[in-house]
């Protein structure tokens, strides 16, 4: 824990003391629910944008320039700091009887130190019922690159505090920011990594977030304020090399070589995976990717008082982005889990979709509609596929939610919702009494 707070305390002084970094141009108006590997390419242009792209036939070429003594000291100003924070509330129908977990048991860890109080389902992600919560504080400080002249390098590492950060740690081998908490507050770095490139080429070098899912972590990057189960169901972040090769501007893929999910660099259980994906756009209101993730989960050691999960492990995302009109966007969702378990993890399958429609009516409202289900073929906090996140439920479970957008300011976006969840074939709310659970909260996300 002191090693997270020193880390944390020399992280932030030097982003303070930097005196020439530029605040980043953030938009509150997030359209819709798209990773930010995919989304940089549609929203708003970024330094990868405006990259000359160079394919095997030398159609284009680019235009080599010396590079001035004045750019080399033009680093610092391409240095970009970021962050926001994000806060709310969130009630359910039950109360604070809906237990949010006594004792939890991340990735075969047992921790009983941490017992966090009772309120919404683990479902929800947001835990504590009705009282105001600081989900996110995080800050960040990157450098992006621009091989328009051939190589160049940058980095990106972000840092999190608040009741969200847990699902950013590195609790698949319980090491780094693994003990960095406080009741219901973490610490965590969700990302540190370098970047290489040349000319269609890149590479990243470190923690990153992951390619499965359409839903981020990141507060400004999403449109509702809670997750979808489906989230859950994902891994956060890897730790190794990941490569981008862009074939044209509406054709990349990406493959790599990952320590697992959710681990540190240390990778103290020896697991070793792939990580890979490829991305279309066929017509500029049509977006189609494809992302796979296999892995073999170590060595099934045995620490903190439990053994290491091992097995293998594969899933899978296809996705569609349809931006019908200006106003009207459709996004869709299709996950596939298997998991071979060892020791403490039970053989399991799932699969589910996730639907997201959102409306856009006016500069400073936006509505959105998210529909998700899952089906289980095994007690999903046994299976090992992000737990304890999935929560105890097997068979088929559903959710619908109803939000809003308001940006009063361009800074500041506030985001009431309705939430409804009902498990046909189980019953894991209010201390698993229940089928189904009520819910509505608001989160407020200021960005600087």
């Amino acid at each position: 824990m002191k090693k997270t707070l020193t880390f944390c305390f020399l992280y932030v002084l030097f982003v303070v003391c930097a005196g020439e970094l530029r605040s980043e141009q953030f938009s509150a108006t997030t359209t819709y629910s798209i990773p930010g590997y995919i989304a940089r390419h549609l929203d708003s242009p970024s330094c990868l944008d405006r990259q000359v792209f160079v394919n095997p036939r030398n159609e284009l070429h680019q235009q080599h320039q010396p590079v001035s003594c004045a750019e080399i000291f033009l680093f610092w100003k391409r240095l970009q700091f970021y962050g926001w924070v994000e806060g709310g509330f969130y009630f359910n129908s039950e109360g604070n009887t809906n237990q949010h977990f006594s004792t939890i048991s991340r990735d075969g860890h047992r921790e009983d130190y941490q017992i966090p109080n009772t309120g919404n389902s683990a479902l929800l992600g947001n835990v504590q019922s009705a009282n105001p919560m600081l989900n996110q504080l995080w800050i960040g400080l990157k450098r992006d690159i621009d091989t328009r002249r051939g190589f160049d390098w940058g980095f990106k590492t972000d840092f999190l505090f608040g009741s969200d950060a847990w699902l950013s740690q590195s609790y698949g081998d319980a090491s780094f920011d693994y003990r960095g908490h406080a009741r219901d507050y973490y610490v965590s770095v969700p990302q540190i990594y370098g970047l290489l490139g040349y000319r269609n080429w890149s590479f990243k070098i470190g923690k990153f977030e992951t390619l499965l899912g359409v839903e981020q972590l990141e507060a400004s990057k999403t449109t509702f304020y809670s997750h979808s189960n489906l989230f859950y169901t994902e891994p956060q972040t890897h730790s190794g090399v990941l490569a981008e090769y862009r074939y044209k501007p509406n054709l990349w893929f990406n493959l790599g070589y990952v320590q697992g999910a959710d681990n540190s660099f240390r990778n103290d259980f020896g697991d070793h995976g792939f990580l890979g994906g490829i991305y279309w756009r066929p017509i500029p209101s049509i977006s189609v990717w494809y992302t796979t993730y296999a892995a073999s989960l170590g060595n099934g050691r045995y620490k903190n008082g439990e053994y290491h999960q091992g097995g293998t492990i594969f899933q899978h995302t296809f996705a569609v982005n349809w931006m019908i009109s200006p106003r009207w966007y459709y996004t869709f969702q299709w996950n596939l889990g298997s998991r071979n378990g060892k020791r403490t993890a039970s053989d399991a399958t799932y699969f589910g979709t996730a639907h997201y429609l959102t409306f856009r009516i006016d500069r400073y409202w936006k509505i959105g509609l998210r529909f998700d289900q899952i089906h289980a073929n095994q007690w999903m906090d046994d299976s090992g596929f992000s737990r304890p996140f999935t929560g105890n439920y097997i068979g088929d479970l559903y959710s619908v939610t109803l939000g809003m957008n308001w940006t009063p300011y361009r800074r500041l976006n506030i985001r009431p919702e309705l939430r409804y969840d009902y498990a046909a074939d189980s019953r894991p709310f209010n201390r698993s009494n229940k089928r189904e659970q009520f819910s509505a909260g608001c989160g407020f996300v200021y960005l600087f």
